[in-house]
């Protein structure tokens, strides 16, 4: 068997030095070769790069991903916020409940009663305070369906609004207020610095719309940033309702959170691809506004539009632009959209960054391919190029490229030039015996053109006879009257010129022959004539002479 082994391998070598390698198998061993090099270049390079994907890929998927994150912490803390509301709510109903109670009043009897309602305030002032202290938010506040003074130009309500001067310390037990809204009597007895915006009750369109924001069982309603009169600052609100024994909305509390608290709260991440501002955003007629982590997009005074690229957005906000992420939520009663966003020039430039490192790859890729290439030409395309010169030249000695195809093909091809030149011989004779009948054809067609116009004199002598034995006025006559014909008597008019007799006009009519005979004698007697030859003739005279109109 090793015997039969080496003989076969040594008889194998013999071959291939003596007959050559086949192109197929050269052809294949090359480019698997390339295709390996090439693969194995590319894989290199682009763990080197650590750009696998796309750079606006890789952002995106990031941006996702954070995204999903901040939503769950807005989602997360909003529910934190409204069980604290709740909590709030519930104590306030109770004590309300229990100061009606205590002094026999109705709640509608508050009404118009200032010592009542401080009496209240000094009592709810402690759970406004307290529970300020253990929610996440940068204020509290509560407001009754109920007022001091009906009789005020703007429609007021009475309540408590509590909001803290710093947030940046980490003990606010001991912080002032910056807006303290309320009984003066209350905020005196706590000792509270009165600014210039203290007011006694505030303003509200909550109660318009209240039934309707809470009447599907919504526990909570998140409002939309909006400005804090009298203040520069923005905030949302945390709203909770605030029933009665008979479960009708008295009023509402909740909590305030501004933009400093939310941008506080969610501080811009310096990620992999550069600060990443998160938003909530509120839509109204096309337009957004909401809060950032960001002071300066907080800060900006520009509306801001959505604008969809493929699967990302572009949040214009007129004098600059971001791009990111967003997603749609429900929180409380509303829709809101968490975004995340990269600044558009920080976004251009990690994208040229990744465009650049492409471009670097595909130039070595491209590098290598073309020295591949050359080494190939070399090694297997030049010698059958100067092998087809050769034969072009007719300089070619017989000399084998040892690549079985290419010689197996020059040899076929010689062959095929030996049988090109005996086949151009013989179409040279054929050649010459094709011009030799054609000659032959146009004597015979000259021959035919003078019989043919030899024929047609010969007619029309023939139609002269026959016109001057024709009368003329009978046969204008037959011409001017033909159009006085029926449609089925001119039907049977066009069967006679057609060669039919009357026999056979009956049977491919379906009529019978007295039929036929009576629709005969109207012809006759409108056309003037008195026979079916009569007929034939003025016919075929007539067809006669409009032919020679139409030619001339």
């Amino acid at each position: 068997m090793k015997i039969l082994k080496c003989f076969d391998t040594v008889s194998l070598i013999k071959q291939l030095k003596s007959e050559g390698v086949s192109m197929r198998r050269r052809f294949a061993f090359y480019v698997f070769s390339v295709i390996c090099l090439f693969l194995a270049v590319i894989i290199i390079l682009l763990n080197l790069f650590g750009i696998l994907n796309p750079t606006d890929r890789q952002i995106m998927n990031d941006l996702d991903a954070h995204l999903y994150s901040f939503s769950e912490g807005i989602e997360r803390d909003c529910d934190e916020l409204a069980a604290c509301a709740i909590s709030f709510s519930a104590q306030l109903e109770q004590s309300i409940q229990d100061y009606l109670t205590k002094n026999n009043l109705r709640f509608d009897e508050l009404k118009n009663n200032p010592e009542a309602l401080d009496s209240l305030q000094a009592r709810l002032y402690d759970s406004v305070y307290l529970n300020m202290q253990v929610a996440p938010a940068s204020g509290a506040f509560y407001i009754l369906n109920t007022t001091a003074n009906s009789n005020s130009e703007e429609m007021l309500y009475n309540g408590i609004y509590l909001k803290y001067i710093n947030l940046y310390s980490e003990n606010t037990v001991n912080n002032d207020f910056s807006i303290y809204r309320g009984s003066f009597a209350t905020g005196k007895s706590q000792g509270i610095t009165f600014h210039s915006g203290w007011k006694n009750e505030s303003s509200t369109t909550f109660f318009e719309n209240c039934e309707e924001i809470f009447g599907d069982g919504t526990h909570y309603a998140l409002s939309p940033a909006v400005e804090i009169p009298d203040t520069w600052e923005r905030a949302r609100y945390i709203y909770v309702p605030i029933r009665d024994l008979s479960d009708n909305i008295i009023g509402v509390c909740g909590f305030e959170i501004t933009d400093l608290l939310f941008q506080l709260s969610h501080k811009t991440v310096n990620g992999r691809w550069g600060n990443e501002i998160f938003g909530l955003l509120d839509e109204h007629n096309g337009s957004y506004s909401g809060q950032f982590s960001s002071g300066h997009y907080n800060n900006s005074d520009t509306a801001l539009t959505l604008k969809s690229k493929n699967s990302s957005k572009i949040f214009d906000f007129g004098d600059e632009s971001c791009i990111g992420l967003e997603k749609k939520m429900h929180l409380g009663n509303g829709e809101f959209s968490v975004t995340i966003m990269l600044p558009q020039a920080q976004y251009d430039s990690f994208i040229r960054k990744g465009q650049v490192h492409i471009m670097l790859i595909f130039l070595v890729v491209a590098l290598l391919a073309a020295v591949c290439c050359i080494v190939i030409s070399k090694k297997y395309v030049s010698p059958i190029l100067r092998k087809i010169e050769r034969v072009k030249s007719k300089e070619d000695s017989g000399e084998q490229l040892h690549i079985r195809e290419i010689d197996d093909l020059f040899d076929f091809l010689e062959q095929k030039d030996n049988n090109y030149e005996r086949q151009l011989e013989s179409l040279e004779n054929e050649k010459r015996f094709a011009e030799e009948e054609a000659r032959k054809a146009k004597e015979e067609y000259e021959k035919a053109s003078k019989k043919y116009e030899l024929a047609k004199s010969e007619i029309d002598s023939l139609a002269q006879k026959h016109r001057d034995e024709i009368v003329p006025e009978e046969y204008n006559f037959f011409v001017e009257n033909l159009g006085t014909l029926t449609p089925a008597e001119y039907r049977i008019y066009e069967l006679y010129l057609s060669g039919m007799t009357a026999k056979q006009i009956a049977e491919a009519l379906h009529l019978s022959e007295n039929t036929i005979k009576y629709h005969n004698k109207n012809i006759y007697s409108k056309l003037g004539i008195s026979s079916r030859k009569q007929l034939l003739r003025f016919a075929a005279l007539k067809q006669h002479t409009d032919g020679k109109e139409d030619w001339t």
